[in-house]
C-alpha cells in the first residue's frame, strides 16, 4: 500500500493534519486552563465549540461533499485552519487575546474540521477498494495515532518554551503540510452526478435513510451516540484533572495525552488479526466493552508518578476505542455507494458530535459541583454500558466486511 504513490500522499496528509490538530487542541487547552483560568464550565464549553460547528453544519456539508470532488475540498479545508490558528498568535503577540477570541478559534477549526474529516472520509474509499478498506483505514488510524503521540509530546516542550499562543505555530505549518500533499496526488475523481433537481432537505433525509434503514449501522450510531456522551465529559474535563487536582505540568500532561497515540498506533496494530480470527462484529463490541475500564485507570492516577498510571489508562482506552472506530467505519464505508459518502459520513458524525458538544456542557457542569475526578469515573461507567445494547444487534454475528456495497 506504501508503494503507491497517491497513498503515500494521502498518508503524510494524515500524518501532518493530525499533528497540527493535536497541537492546537494541546496549545488551546493550556491557555484555556493556565493562561486564562477559565472555570470547569467555561472549559466544558469551550471543548463544545468544536463538536458544535459539526452539528449545526454536517448535514449540509454531507451534502455538498456529494456534489463536488473530494480533493479540493480537503485543500482548502486545511489552508483555512491554518488561517484561523495563525490568529492566535498574532493576537497574543499584540496583546489581544481573549476568551471570546479563543471560543470563537475553536468553533472556526471544528467548522473547517468538518469540511476536511467529511471529505476524506468520502476520499478513501475511492482510492482504495473494499477488499483493502479495511487495512487501509487500520494503516490511517495507526498513522493518526503515531501522530496524535507526537502531537502532545511534541506540544508540552513547546508551551514551556515558546508560550501555548506562539506554539500554535506549528499547527499552522502542519496544515500547510497536508494541504500541499494532497494536492499532488494525481488520482482525478469523476465529477460527481448531481441531481437534476437538487433538494437539500431530501439529500439529508436521505442520509438518515440509510443509516437508520440499516440493523448493524442504525445500532452503531445509537450505541455510539451513548459512548460519545461519556467521551465528551471524558475529554473536557481531562486536562483540568492532570493540572488543577492531579497537579501535573503542561509537559507531563503532553505525556499522558500522547497515551492516546500509543494507544492507536496498538489499536490499529491489532484490530486486522483480531477481527479475522473472531470477527468484525464481534471484535467491535469487546473492543468497547474494554474500553471504559481504560477511563477509570486514568480516573484513579494521583499526582507525580501517577502519570504513568494515566499514560497506560489512556492507552488502553483508546486501543479500545480505535478497534472499534476501524471496524464500523470499514463496514459503512464498504456498504455504502460512492455518491452517498458524503451524506451517509456527515449523518453519522452529526448523530455522534451532537452527544459528545453535549457531555463536554454536561461534563464542564458537573466538575463545578462534583470535581474532574467524579466526571471521569462516571464518564468511564457509561462507556462501559454502552456495549450492552450492542450484544443483542446483527453486529455479533457480523464476520467480515462486505465486498461489495449494498
Amino acid at each position: 500500500m506504501f508503494r503507491n504513490a497517491d497513498h503515500r500522499l494521502l498518508f503524510t496528509s494524515v500524518a501532518a493534519s493530525q499533528v497540527g490538530l493535536q497541537v492546537a487542541y494541546f496549545s488551546l487547552s493550556i491557555i484555556a486552563v493556565v493562561v486564562l483560568e477559565l472555570s470547569e464550565a467555561q472549559i466544558g464549553l469551550l471543548y463544545a465549540m468544536d463538536q458544535i460547528a459539526l452539528v449545526l453544519f454536517g448535514l449540509l456539508v454531507g451534502v455538498w461533499v456529494d456534489r463536488l470532488r473530494d480533493k479540493p475540498i480537503i485543500v482548502v479545508s486545511e489552508t483555512l485552519r491554518a488561517a484561523v490558528m495563525l490568529t492566535v498568535p498574532i493576537a497574543w503577540a499584540f496583546d489581544a487575546l481573549t476568551v471570546w477570541h479563543v471560543f470563537a478559534a475553536m468553533f472556526l477549526l471544528g467548522l473547517t474540521s468538518v469540511f476536511f474529516d467529511v471529505a476524506q472520509v468520502s476520499f478513501v474509499p475511492r482510492l482504495i477498494d473494499n477488499k483493502s478498506l479495511t487495512k487501509g483505514n487500520s494503516r490511517i488510524q495507526g498513522i493518526r495515532s503515531a501522530s496524535d503521540t507526537a502531537g502532545p509530546l511534541g506540544a508540552g516542550p513547546l508551551v514551556a518554551v515558546l508560550t501555548a499562543p506562539v506554539a500554535i505555530v506549528a499547527s499552522v505549518a502542519s496544515f500547510a503540510v497536508s494541504a500541499f500533499a494532497v494536492a499532488r496526488i494525481r488520482y482525478r475523481e469523476e465529477e460527481p452526478v448531481r441531481p437534476e433537481k437538487p433538494h437539500l432537505g431530501a439529500e439529508i433525509a436521505a442520509g438518515f435513510k440509510f443509516i437508520f434503514g440499516d440493523a448493524i449501522l442504525r445500532n452503531v450510531a445509537l450505541a455510539s451516540a451513548w459512548c460519545n456522551l461519556s467521551v465528551g465529559a471524558f475529554q473536557a474535563m481531562l486536562m483540568v484533572f492532570l493540572i488543577r487536582e492531579a497537579g501535573q505540568s503542561s509537559q507531563v500532561a503532553g505525556f499522558v495525552l500522547a497515551g492516546s497515540g500509543v494507544g492507536g498506533i496498538l489499536g490499529a496494530m491489532l484490530v486486522g488479526r483480531v477481527s479475522a480470527r473472531f470477527g468484525v462484529g464481534p471484535v467491535a463490541i469487546g473492543a468497547l466493552m474494554v474500553s471504559g475500564p481504560g477511563m477509570a485507570v486514568v480516573a484513579a492516577s494521583g499526582p507525580g508518578l501517577g502519570a504513568v498510571t494515566a499514560f497506560a489508562g489512556q492507552v488502553l482506552f483508546v486501543a479500545a476505542v480505535v478497534v472499534f472506530n476501524v471496524n464500523v467505519v470499514s463496514y459503512r464505508q464498504a456498504v455504502t455507494e460512492d455518491d452517498m459518502q458524503g451524506r451517509v459520513g456527515a449523518t453519522q458524525r452529526v448523530v455522534c458530535w451532537a452527544a459528545l458538544a453535549a457531555g463536554s456542557i454536561l461534563g464542564g457542569l458537573a466538575g463545578e459541583w462534583l470535581g474532574a475526578r467524579a466526571v471521569l469515573v462516571i464518564a468511564a461507567v457509561m462507556l462501559t454500558a454502552g456495549c450492552l445494547p450492542l450484544l443483542r444487534t446483527p453486529l455479533r454475528r457480523l464476520k467480515a466486511i462486505p465486498v461489495e456495497a449494498a
